[in-house]
């Protein structure tokens, strides 16, 4: 037998074994499949809750189980508008003479130039 044959026939067997387990998976997830209620999701995908059957009903000892719940908050007035700012805005400051104009829509991504020495130096 060559080494192709010998190689064809382990994955063979082990495409066999792996049939086999997934087999039984299956098997296993069929049987517990039906454990638990259905859970129903809403449009965003978040479950919606059940209302479950013990809760309609109060707790014997519940001291408060026949009474209403507290009273709704009491809404608060609006709150008034900022006041207007006393003084204006201040125009933007005109440009220096002798500096490049910037376009807004095209900024330059160069470093800005030296005036002088060496910055470094210290």
């Amino acid at each position: 037998m060559g080494f192709m044959d010998k190689a064809k026939k382990m994955a063979e067997q082990a495409q066999a074994k792996l049939d086999e387990a997934q087999k039984q998976f299956n098997s296993g997830q069929a049987q517990g499949q039906h454990s638990g209620p259905v859970v129903e999701y809403d449009s965003h995908g978040r479950p919606i809750p059940q209302a479950a059957p013990e809760a309609a009903a109060p707790p014997h000892d519940d001291p408060l189980a026949g009474s209403e719940g507290p009273p709704p908050p009491v809404a608060e007035a609006p709150a008034a508008p900022p006041a207007p700012p006393s003084a204006p805005a201040a125009p933007p400051a005109p440009p220096v003479a002798g500096a490049p104009v910037e376009d807004r829509n095209n900024p330059s991504y160069a470093p800005p130039k030296l005036s002088s020495g060496d910055p470094l130096a210290g």
